[in-house]
């Protein structure tokens, strides 16, 4: 599995899966925010994006104005953290996280839901 890109405001969440996924040998990197994320992706070229939703809706314009200007971000599946199925302006999700979650769990959840793309 590639690079996991997790957009999540919960630091103590994200901070326990990033001592997980490195535990596992396996690579991630992690954002608070959606403010200013686009140089990342298109450095990174992460696998897939897992992005809480109420974060995202912290500053939804700012989020869907990098989208849009990436070709790149616009191509990348999306996993959504206690996401709204269906999200009309997210074109590429692949699956979604229900909160609360086992966070030991969630690399094979995240695995699973992309060999099922």
């Amino acid at each position: 599995m590639g690079l996991i890109l997790w957009i999540d405001g919960n630091t103590f969440a994200t901070t326990l899966l990033e001592k997980i996924f490195k535990n596992q040998a396996l690579s991630f990197y992690s954002l608070q925010n959606v403010d200013d994320f686009l140089y990342l992706v298109e450095d990174l070229k992460p696998v897939v994006i897992v992005l809480d939703y109420p974060t995202l809706l912290k500053n939804k314009s700012r989020f869907f104005e990098q989208l849009n200007s990436s070709e790149l971000l616009k191509t990348l599946p999306f996993i959504l953290i206690d996401g709204i199925e269906g999200e009309s302006e997210l074109q590429n999700v692949i699956g979604q996280i229900k909160r609360p979650f086992d966070p030991f769990e969630i690399p094979n959840q995240i695995k699973k839901i992309i060999s099922h793309q």
